[in-house]
């Protein structure tokens, strides 16, 4: 089972047994006191040493070198010094950097853990690293823990640490930093790591990209996680904002799926999918790549083949599949629209869907975008009329949609600077923050407002069913999850 361990620094033992102390009551199986850092807030490092054997949990002593980032101010010899003495008083693992391992003239009673970290991109040659740690062990005459961190470029370099997890000889710790290479901390139970990092709740951590432990145990459920556990995802740019891997995961959770939803920052959908698509099982897709990843789909379901692009792809018996649930959830938001006027504003991946409801539906649909030339281009295929800005204000409409993203970066920012109409329907697709200023106005002029939560249930309902395979998704349950963290 893949440890988690929580790197921890203090100025005194005290405040670092307390902190370790708060480890152990997260469920953290090992904490790394980084000696360094303990250094660089003042503390007496004999001192932090002497408390090893007082703390909680199980300790990683580690004195992290400068080439490597670390805060140690200090000679080489005195460093390993350090971790000698470490050692000695009882330390369950000494971590130091291959770099510097031809210091080592004796093997640690602890157990080592040999580490090599790119801060700056992905490595090279990452395999012949850890072979030569396992030499290292081998001068040493014990195994070794090999660790290699990397930092991603984008969420395409994830499959270079599942390969070397997965096609790993011996124990490994291999993790990608930064928000591109978060689900390699939270995928390390999948992919047989035999360690992450998590850090505690209003502390930044000692990389990158790491994740509370709470989550880390909770809504990732780590130490579920086995190697036969399907790996889902949302994609987008950003993703940190999304709540797709709250409510997904709660849903598997309750139904007791073995299956774990992360989310991918995704800069590039097509690589990513050409590097990482074999092992994911089911995709929820984003802003900005709703149209990218279609065609590479052998089975398109009507929605997404209407509208070109799709929202979900999933692996359906080694069958690459594609859908587009925002269709299904438009539907469900706009209802009965045969005879309506539909002012839809934005020409994006969403606004496809709601201009197929309307053109299926019997509605008529006049596309306003801030770039002319492609709210033409989406009234044309939908037979629709594309109108500027300054017409919609003056156009009678039955119902106002917003399918961009403005209001969800900067909350204050509205698509419609105009007044509504009292006696329209206005619906807004984003849906962070729950209430937007544009369905705020709507709602003070008397216009009746649909927000943004109802399509992302219903959609996200779609794409469960299809992940899932099951009848039902648990809507309840992720509409309450969503408005929990939408409320604060």
């Amino acid at each position: 089972m893949t440890l988690v361990a929580i790197p921890l620094s203090a100025a005194t033992p005290d405040d670092l047994l307390a902190l370790s102390a708060k480890a152990a009551t997260t469920g953290a199986d090992v904490v790394e006191w980084r000696l360094d850092t303990c250094q660089k807030k003042g503390a007496d490092l004999s001192a932090i040493i002497a408390a090893i054997p007082r703390s909680p949990l199980p300790v990683i002593a580690t004195c992290r070198h400068p080439d490597e980032t670390g805060d140690w101010v200090g000679s080489e010899t005195a460093r390993l010094a350090l971790l000698a003495a470490a050692d000695a008083a009882g330390a369950a693992y000494i971590d130091c950097e291959l770099a510097q391992a031809e210091g080592l003239a004796t093997a640690p009673k602890a157990r080592l853990i040999l580490s090599s970290h790119d801060f700056q991109g992905p490595g090279t040659d990452l395999p012949g690293k850890i072979q030569a740690m396992r030499a290292v062990g081998h001068r040493l005459g014990i195994p070794v823990i090999a660790k290699v961190a990397i930092t991603a470029r984008d969420a395409a370099d994830l499959t270079i640490i599942r390969n070397l997890l997965v096609h790993r000889d011996g124990d490994v710790i291999a993790l990608a930093m930064g928000e591109h290479g978060l689900p390699s901390r939270l995928l390390a139970g999948v992919w047989g790591g035999f360690l992450t990092f998590a850090r505690l709740d209003g502390d930044g951590g000692s990389a990158p990209g790491q994740p509370t432990v709470g989550d880390l145990l909770g809504r990732y459920r780590l130490k579920s996680q086995t190697a036969n556990t399907r790996i889902l995802g949302v994609m987008g740019s950003p993703i940190s904002h999304s709540l797709s891997p709250h409510i997904h995961n709660a849903g598997l959770a309750q139904d007791g799926v073995d299956a774990v939803y992360v989310p991918f920052r995704v800069e590039n959908a097509v690589d990513f999918w050409n590097a990482c698509g074999a092992w994911i099982h089911g995709l929820s897709i984003t802003i900005p790549h709703k149209e990218a990843l279609l065609p590479l789909a052998t089975v398109q379901e009507a929605p997404a083949k209407a509208a070109g692009v799709c929202n979900t792809l999933w692996w359906d018996a080694g069958v690459l599949s594609a859908t587009n649930t925002d269709v299904e959830g438009v539907a469900h938001c706009l209802g009965n629209i045969r005879g309506k006027t539909v002012l839809l504003l934005g020409a994006g991946g969403v606004a496809r869907a709601v201009a197929r409801i309307v053109s299926a539906g019997g509605g008529t649909l006049l596309v306003c975008n801030r770039t002319l030339d492609k709210a033409e281009a989406l009234a044309r295929d939908f037979q629709g009329r594309a109108i500027t800005l300054e017409d919609a204000q003056r156009t009678p409409y039955d119902i106002l949609v917003n399918g961009t993203s403005v209001g969800m970066k900067a909350p204050a920012d509205t698509p419609w600077p105009f007044p509504h109409r009292p006696d329209s329907l206005v619906f807004d697709t984003v849906y962070v923050p729950l209430e937007t200023r544009f369905l705020k106005e709507a709602a003070a002029s008397g216009a009746k407002t649909v927000d943004g939560l109802q399509l992302f249930i219903a959609q996200a309902a779609g794409q469960y069913r299809r992940f899932t395979g099951r009848g039902t998704a648990p809507e309840d349950l992720m509409r309450q999850v969503a408005r929990h963290h939408l409320q604060g």
